[in-house]
């Protein structure tokens, strides 16, 4: 399948009321954001409004990074990992795990926050023992956090979590929500590739534009295997090249192979990404949802993760192997 891609089922038409807006005022800005280049773009009645929205929702997502940062001794996620448990903590917090949960059991364990011991094992090691990876990877347990209404507590005492793959995605839709309750109907927020847009681009007579987005090529070279117009909803990549740590060791962790570090072991190296996967691209109605989906996805074979997309109907894929071939869900609909 090649060409330019249209998302149907999520670029719905926009009622006819709502597009007299030739005169709206279009405005960017790019900050450093949760480790990442964060560019927020929106179309509103004045430029003095978008600018100050968009200043606030920069704002929110500082607020929300020192709850769900890892790399922050003093954010709420490192206190958890640090104590084990909490007896105080905001909405937010609860939520995002709630969801991780409740997506950690929808992909059979594929999505787990508690890769983190091996995460870090691997970001402070330069030299790798498989005695060392295997005593990592059996902090790696199911449903890692337990959540009541007053505490949430770490099962296993040894076991730490990260919301990496999951608390971006919800900190773009929060910073989405603050604009649209400014009034902002039109926006694009893109974290690094995790993606939230709504409306269009342009609504000048003649020059109508939804937003584009491009799916980041593998080998850096410009060469985007897919460009396509999305006018409500968000994308997500996740790909094997990025954050690689060395020696073919990158930051997709496979949380679910049964004996698992045993097949993780080839002639002395280690091998923690899927086989079978180079990139995985997702779209879907929040960009926390399109977020940990991509995770997830990236750690199953091509097929199963086609099979599992293809049972949700709010959900759409596209997989680029190893061997650079692509597949998609059937709700990539390319024209």
């Amino acid at each position: 399948m090649k060409g330019l891609g249209l998302f149907n089922f999520f670029a719905k038409k926009v009622p006819a009321k709502d597009i007299k807006k030739e005169n709206f005022v279009h405005v960017s800005d790019t900050q450093v954001k949760m480790g990442t280049f964060v560019n927020m773009q929106c179309l509103a009645e004045s430029e003095q409004l978008a600018k100050e929205a968009i200043a606030q929702a920069f704002l929110r997502i500082d607020s929300l990074e020192q709850i769900f940062s890892r790399h922050d001794s003093a954010s709420l996620l490192s206190a958890l990992n640090t104590q084990g448990s909490l007896a105080d903590f905001p909405t937010e917090f609860k939520c995002v795990l709630v969801q991780a949960k409740a997506i950690e059991n929808q992909t059979y364990g594929a999505f787990n926050p508690s890769v983190l011991s091996v995460l870090k094992y691997l970001e402070t090691n330069s030299h790798i023992t498989a005695k060392e990876f295997q005593e990592n990877f059996s902090r790696i347990i199911k449903n890692p956090v337990q959540i009541s209404a007053h505490k949430i507590q770490l099962k296993q005492s040894d076991s730490i979590i990260t919301l990496d793959a999951i608390a971006k995605g919800y900190i773009v839709d929060e910073a989405a929500r603050f604009l649209e309750n400014q009034g902002i109907r039109n926006y694009l927020i893109n974290a690094g590739g995790d993606i939230r847009v709504k409306g269009m681009k342009s609504y000048q007579k003649g020059q109508e534009k939804t937003w584009r987005i491009a799916i980041e090529d593998p080998y850096k070279q410009g060469n985007y295997p897919a460009v396509f117009s999305l006018m409500r909803g968000a994308l997500a990549t996740s790909g094997s090249y990025e954050k690689n740590f060395g020696n073919d060791r990158n930051h997709i962790i496979l949380p679910t192979l049964e004996d698992s570090t045993q097949n993780l072991f080839v002639s002395g190296s280690f091998e923690l990404t899927s086989p079978t996967v180079k990139s995985v691209s997702v779209v879907a109605p929040t960009a926390m949802q399109a977020d940990a989906y991509a995770t997830a996805i990236s750690c199953m074979p091509v097929q199963n993760a086609i099979n599992y997309i293809n049972k949700n109907t709010q959900l759409a894929c596209m997989i680029i192997a190893e061997d650079d071939s692509t597949y998609y869900s059937q709700n990539w609909k390319l024209r």
